[in-house]
């Protein structure tokens, strides 16, 4: 800011009629505001709220059946279900096929397995609703593969 007429300097100063300086606020790092580069993009072809206390349609009410279901597969896709449906080491199968490049972490493995799965969310007696999804927190040292896990 310069006064009329005056050529302004880089590095010059000029102070208002009450002291103060009046060179205003720099940038939007002085007010508070962050830079905003986010390296994470979600791409979607639609997008429907299912929450009802935010003007979404509840879908949990609809209950699929098994027959329902397998008449959505095909009948390659229900074979497939049904023999690893068989299996008796079928969750332990799914823990090491989860993550083939990360040696050992057998129970962060289960808990990230459990978590995409989901629970099932509940309502109290007294209205309360609970969500069902599982929150995973991985804590550990420096190189132990926990950001693997997240992509």
């Amino acid at each position: 800011v310069s006064l009329a007429g005056l050529r302004a300097e880089t590095g010059s100063r000029v102070t208002g009629t009450e002291g103060y300086e009046s060179e205003g606020i720099r940038g939007l790092r002085a007010l508070g505001v962050r830079e905003l580069s986010y390296k994470l993009v979600f791409l979607a072809c639609y997008v429907a709220p299912t929450n009802p206390r935010f003007g979404g349609k509840e879908l949990r009410d609809e209950e699929q059946t098994a027959e329902s279901i397998k008449n959505q597969m095909s009948v390659k896709e229900w074979e497939k279900v049904f023999e690893m449906s068989q299996d008796k080491n079928l969750y332990h199968n799914l823990c090491t096929s989860l993550f083939p490049t990360i040696h050992g972490n057998d129970e962060v493995k289960r808990g990230v397995l459990l978590m995409l799965f989901g629970g099932v969310p509940k309502t109290t007696s007294e209205g309360t609703s609970l969500r069902g999804d599982i929150n995973v927190c991985i804590v550990g040292d420096p190189s132990t593969a926990k950001s693997q896990f997240l992509k």
